[in-house]
């Protein structure tokens, strides 16, 4: 006998009630948002694999919120993302870029103490990135990714000339996140759209020499 199994993701939307929502600074109505893999056998599901999205999303702005909804959950990702890039690129002087990055690509402020504790705990040998990234998907919707990765390209463009290993790594964070290939190129595809955010560059060689301000 032929069977046809695979495995299905079914998204499941709630009402969640209203709340104060951080981002539209008023109280809106909330949906929690649901997804679980299921093992399928014919179309029809039959026992559930995993939980790949849990969270809150306003019904108004559409962030997604981790819990609370003082502040969208795709947040403490992409400041951790932007800390991760300046010091990998040697960058940590140069702080008030990132902070920059984060303000007109999320709407949210990166404290300057907030950005020196991240950079020390990342430069001691922090968490890696990548196990981060896939563990906070669960918590961030589509519209956080994007912010994400918009984050990370943008960083990676100030900071250098892109080289195939420099995108790489921002395709391995949209994996990570759970998104594919099409999906970080549409988002890093709309930060040209917006002429980089008119953010200034900082350019060094990979031999890490000086940057240069440009």
């Amino acid at each position: 006998m032929f069977f046809l199994f695979g495995e299905r993701v079914h998204g499941a939307v709630l009402d969640a009630g209203e709340s104060e929502c951080g981002v539209c600074k008023r109280r809106t109505h909330f949906s929690r948002v649901v997804e679980t893999n299921y093992f399928c056998v014919f179309g029809l599901r039959l026992l559930p694999i995993e939980k790949v999205a849990d969270y809150l999303a306003c019904d108004d702005c559409g962030n997604s919120f981790a819990g609370g909804t003082e502040q969208p959950s795709q947040l403490p990702v992409l400041r951790r993302v932007l800390a991760y890039l300046l010091l990998g690129y040697g960058m940590q002087a140069h702080g008030s870029v990132a902070r920059e990055i984060c303000e007109k690509v999320s709407g949210f402020d990166y404290g300057e103490e907030e950005l020196a504790a991240a950079i020390r705990e990342l430069d001691a040998g922090g968490e890696d990135m990548f196990d981060l990234l896939k563990r906070r998907s669960m918590s961030i919707n589509a519209k956080g990714v994007q912010q994400v990765i918009q984050a990370a390209f943008l960083m990676t463009h100030v900071c250098c000339e892109i080289q195939f290993e420099d995108r790489v790594r921002i395709n391995l964070m949209g994996n990570a996140l759970g998104v594919s290939l099409e999906f970080v190129e549409a988002a890093i595809q709309a930060v040209r759209d917006q002429r980089y955010y008119g953010v200034r560059r900082l350019l060094a060689t990979r031999a890490g020499d000086s940057p240069v301000n440009h």
